[in-house]
Order: C-alpha cells, then structure tokens, then sequence
C-alpha cells in the first residue's frame, strides 16, 4: 500500500468560525502540491560535519529520553541547517561535539524556533556556546510579531509558511530524520518571516525588545521563587476547613459523601481463580469520595430543574457558545435572583477547590522553590503570559507561601498605578480625565455614582456586589473601557438595561473625548484592519470581535511595553546586554542593586526579593526608572505604588 501524505490546510468551516486565520488559507492555497525534497543527512560522518562551515544557519535540539527523564533528559542530536532542503542531524558525543563547539562559535547568525529561551540555554550547559555578537533570529519571536492572534508552536508556523507535508508527529523513521526536518522548516520559515518583519518596521522592536526580554524571561524562569512549605499546608488545612462549612449549606445531594466500591489490587501468592488457575489481580472492598458539587449535571439539576429540593431557575446561557452555563457569571447572577445561601456556597467552594488543585496541591509540600515559565508570545496585545504554574493569576490568599531566598530578606512589589485607563485617557488626549488621576484618593467607580445616584464621593461605599451602586458602576466603566454595548453588560451583571443606559450615558458625558477615541480607533481597525501602538507593536483584526479587541489592544500593549522596558533598563547587565543597545528603548536606565532579584512580572506589576540593607536603594531605582517620563506618550509619567513584606502577601 502506498503512503499518503497530506498538507496541513485550513478547513472552511474552521474559517468561518475563525476569521484570522484567512491569512493562513491564503498561504495554503499558494502551496505546491509537489512534495519538496529532502537532502538530509540524519546519520552524518565526522567528514560531513567538519566540512560544515556555515557561519549562518539554523539549528534545533532533541531530546528522545524527555518524557521519561524531563528537563535532565541529555542532548543526544543537534540538527544543522545552512541551505533549504539541506540538513544534517549531529549527534551529540565525542568528536561530534568538538565539532559543535566549532561551528557554534563561529556563528555570525543562529536561527532557532524558541532557541533565546530553550535551546540556546540547553547547549551552554554542555558548554557549545555562541558569540556575544552573534544574531540570534528566533523564529518564534519574529511570528509572534507579524501574527500575534495565530498559534506560535512549529508544528504550526511550519504549516503556515512551507509547503513540507505534516512530519511532526511521525518518528517512525528515527528522531535523527524528524530532527532534520524541523531544522530545515525553520530555517525555511526565517526565510519567508525575516522579510516580513523588515516589510511591517518591526525589526527595531524584535532587536531590541524582544530578544532581551526573552533573555529575562529565561532568568527569571531559572531564577524562580521560594515556597514555604509550612504555610502551604496551613494554607491547605485553612481552605479544606473552609469547604466543609460551606458544604454544610448545600442540600444532601450536592455534599460529599463516601460510597463502597470494588477495586483491583495485586493477588497474594498462589492465588487461584475460578478456572483454577493462578490470578494476577483481585477484586477488594474499598471506598471512593464523590463530590456532586464539582460536577456541572448535578449542579444544572439544582440550579434549573424542577425537582424537589432543587431551585427550578430559568436557564443561563453562556454569552459566547449560548450553552447552558453553571460557571462563575450564572452563579453570582442565580444568587443576586435568589439570594440563596447555597448558591453563593456552590460558588465559593468552587474557587476553593481550583485555589487547592491548582496552587496549593499536595505535592507542592515536598518543594522548596517553583520555576514558571515566562512566555514572550503568550498574548496577542504582546503582554507575557506564564505557565508551569501561572504566578500570574495566583489569589492574594496563596502568595504567603511565597518567600524571599533568605531570612530577613524582603518582598518588594512595584505596580503602575491604574497604568490602563490612564493609558487610554493619555491616548485619546483626555487632559481633563489625566488630570483627576493626579488626585491618588480619585476613583472613576465612585465619580460615577457620585453622578449617576446624586451620592457624595467621600461616602460612596466600596461594594463590589451587583446590587449596590459601586458595583454596578464599576461594570459600566469596565464594561465601557473593552467596548461592550448596553444590551451585554445588563445580560452579564444582570443590571435592568434601562438602568445600563443611564449609566453609560452618565459616564460617556464625563469622559467625552475618550469616548470619541474609542469611536475612531474601533473604526480605523474595522477600515484598515490593523492597530499600532506609539512603541510600534502592531495587531490585525478579522473578526466579528474587532470592536472589543481593539480597544483593549491599545492600552494593554502600550503599558507591556512600558514595563518590558524597564525590566531591560534594570536588569540589562544580568543578561549581558550592551548598554548602548538599552539607551535605543529608554531614556533613563539604572541597574538595581547586585543582590536583588526580579522574580516575577505580573502584568502591570514588578515582584522582587531585596537585603534588608538594600530595600531604600532598590525602591529608589524603581521610581526612578518606571516612573521616567514616556517619549512616546508625551513624557507623560506613570506613577508607580511600592509595597513591602516578609512573604508575597505581607
């Protein structure tokens, strides 16, 4: 039998549901039926290697035993790519190392898929080393910037530029043949991208944002942060104890129970079966916890059926799929109907149960320190994203079981003061609303109801719930910053639309000309689908969703790079990069002081670990560098709020 190959092509039902991806349906159409060749060599002689004297190309690692043995896992191959079709895959061992040595350190220009991150760091640890001079072209990076909204795995930007059949998951003809094969995609992939990137002018961004941000990003991920063991089982004992209160407030079918069942288990010797015959495995009593509440049938019967005990609610309707929901939205708009206890319980056990699953399990007793991954390509508006775990979206109930690296040291958390709406009001030239944010005692949630329900701002009460006046205008202003219409946000916090309407207008009236901003960028992206910011970030709009996403890009965008710059201006010596390269992004750059460490970014946010002696003078280059004046803002200077502690959360 013949073996068919196939291109990877986008679906025209996929299309539909997804309009960015139309740049890739146009590139599949461009594609050549005809297979190109492959002039590999995966078992290359010493000869080859050394007649290797490319000094610019593409490479790639690979790690056969990496699911078994994880990040320990050795190097066994590095792939060498210097013309398209070309590759050849060296093993890492003996002369063929020294011979890596050679052609790495010779480089003039290295091109790798995530190579500033994963590959590059993984062979400086068997010492094959690039040049300080050395361009680094990481095609990961270069895709992130010219398709920021499209995935960013080689898999995928392999099937987006090159017409090479679907390789990646086929290692049935050795890792040596796969690993030649995602050296030449990648090196066929810079050859289509580099000129991309030149063509849209965000080389100077790729240069020198990027790239030293990736470095961080690697540091910081190496560096990581310390746990306290102790308090992550406080922590643990805390919430559990919790949950059992709250499941005292649910009816008898939701609580957790303890049913018998019959598990398998290791027979004794010379147990025999019913043929006689002697059995590996039996059957044994025991018992397994059941936890209705966990489960969304149990908790759709409860909210929306009609049976006794149950609430027999109308259905809520997920806003996106239009799928009947019992998620976070339905629960707080089941219990501002209801107003039943157990609602609330069902939703707070929820948020207990992911807090315990997913920042306070229970082998996190056993470890000292956690490493997250910063990823540069996380986002589509260019903030980071993390993973491994997410210290991004960590709940302020979890971070005391973050600690400095040693005792005494301090926890230093620096975050940009409301960066994102005054980045708007700086953007649509709102001086009037600027100037309120001068005031720190100033609040737009309580400007609003101090307008809308004729209450005076010193006594506006700060509650967040759906019935009060604080929350509701708080969603209208929110609502209002993302572009959401009336009829949306009284479906999504359950405000009566007429009421919405008031409140829009109330806020619109007071915020003019960020409204007017807000008309004309929405239109601009509409017209020539794509945004750029003033740091020359850029993103394209497809979709039906071309309203919402740009106005959140703008903002979002500009405040990631007013703080990637300032990791780079604080922290540039660290990753070895030239000071005259940091003076092209920023005026003003300061290193911190040598023993402090940047251990997270979070968002808007800054997370540092300090000696006692040198807390003052690392709060002081803060300041001085992230409250610096904006060339590409006006000058404009954002305010920065500094806080202090023995942990994460003190």
């Amino acid at each position: 039998m013949p073996k068919f190959k196939g291109i990877p092509i986008i679906h025209p039902s996929a299309l539909m549901r997804d309009q960015s991806m139309l740049l890739v349906a146009a590139n599949d159409l461009k594609k050549s039926l005809e297979e190109p060749p492959e002039h590999y060599k995966p078992f290359p002689s010493i000869e080859d290697v050394r007649a290797f004297t490319a000094t610019t190309f593409s490479f790639d690692i690979e790690k056969p035993k990496y699911r078994t043995m994880g990040d320990n896992a050795p190097i066994e191959m590095v792939g060498l790519c210097a013309t398209s079709t070309e590759a050849l895959c060296v093993p890492v061992r003996g002369e063929y190392t020294a011979e890596l040595k050679r052609i790495f350190k010779g480089a003039k220009a290295v091109i790798g898929h995530n190579c500033i991150q994963y590959d590059l760091p993984e062979l400086r640890n068997i010492d094959i080393k690039i040049d300080s001079e050395c361009q680094v072209w990481d095609t990961m990076l270069l895709q992130h910037l010219v398709c920021p909204d499209l995935p960013h795995d080689l898999e995928f930007v392999g099937s987006q530029f090159v017409s090479k059949p679907a390789w990646k998951d086929d290692k049935t003809e050795g890792w040596e043949l796969y690993c030649c094969r995602d050296t030449d995609v990648t090196y066929q992939v810079w050859l289509d991208l580099l000129p991309m990137v030149r063509k849209e002018r965000l080389l100077d961004l790729y240069q020198n944002v990027q790239v030293p941000l990736a470095r961080i990003c690697h540091l910081l991920h190496t560096t990581g942060f310390k746990v306290n063991p102790n308090r992550i089982g406080e922590v643990r004992d805390r919430l559990i104890k919790e949950q059992d209160g709250l499941e005292t407030q649910l009816p008898e079918f939701l609580r957790t129970r303890t049913v018998p069942i019959r598990k398998r288990a290791l027979a004794p010797p010379g147990t025999l079966g019913k043929s006689g015959k002697p059995v590996k495995y039996v059957s044994v009593p025991a018992t397994e916890k059941i936890v209705p509440w966990r489960s969304s049938p149990a908790k759709q019967r409860y909210f929306y059926s009609n049976d006794p005990g149950c609430l027999g609610m109308e259905p809520i309707l997920d806003l996106k799929t239009g799928n009947v929901t019992t998620g976070k939205m339905a629960i707080a708009k089941l219990f501002a109907k209801t107003h039943n206890p157990a609602v609330t319980a069902i939703g707070k056990l929820n948020k207990i149960d992911e807090i315990i699953t997913t920042f306070a399990k229970t082998d996190m007793l056993a470890i000292s320190r956690m490493y997250p991954h910063f990823n540069v390509h996380g986002t589509a508006s260019g903030r980071l994203s993390a993973s491994e775990p997410n210290l991004q979206n960590i709940p302020e109930s979890v971070r005391c079981i973050y600690v400095p690296s040693h005792e005494g040291w301090k926890i230093v958390d620096v975050d940009y003061s409301n960066i994102e709406n005054r980045l708007t009001a700086i953007l649509a030239g709102d001086t009037a609303r600027l100037q309120k944010y001068a005031d720190p005692k100033y609040s737009d949630y309580k400007l609003l109801v101090s307008r809308a329900y004729g209450i005076p701002e010193s006594e506006v009460v700060k509650d967040n719930s759906r019935e009060a006046p604080y929350g509701k205008c708080k969603a209208i202003v929110l609502g209002i910053n993302y572009g959401l219409g009336a009829k949306k946000i009284s479906k999504m916090y359950d405000i009566p639309l007429k009421e919405v309407h008031h409140l829009l207008d109330t806020w619109k009236s007071e915020i003019k000309l960020t409204s007017l901003w807000q008309q004309k960028t929405a239109e601009e992206a509409k017209r020539t689908g794509v945004l750029t910011t003033p740091f020359q970030r850029k993103r394209y709009f497809w979709t039906s969703s071309t309203y919402t996403e740009s106005l959140s890009f703008l903002p979002q965008s500009c405040a990631a790079d007013i703080i990637f710059r300032a990791m780079i201006a604080l922290y540039y010596d660290r990753i070895n990069w030239p000071e005259e390269k940091v003076k092209r992004i920023i005026p003003v750059y300061k290193l911190v002081p040598p023993r402090c460490n940047m251990l997270l970014q979070v968002h808007d946010s800054l997370v540092w670990e300090a000696p006692p002696e040198e807390v003052d003078e690392l709060i002081d280059t803060l300041k001085l560098v992230m409250e610096q004046p904006i060339p590409e803002l006006e000058n404009y200077r954002i305010p920065v709020s500094i806080k202090i502690g023995d942990s994460w959360s003190d």
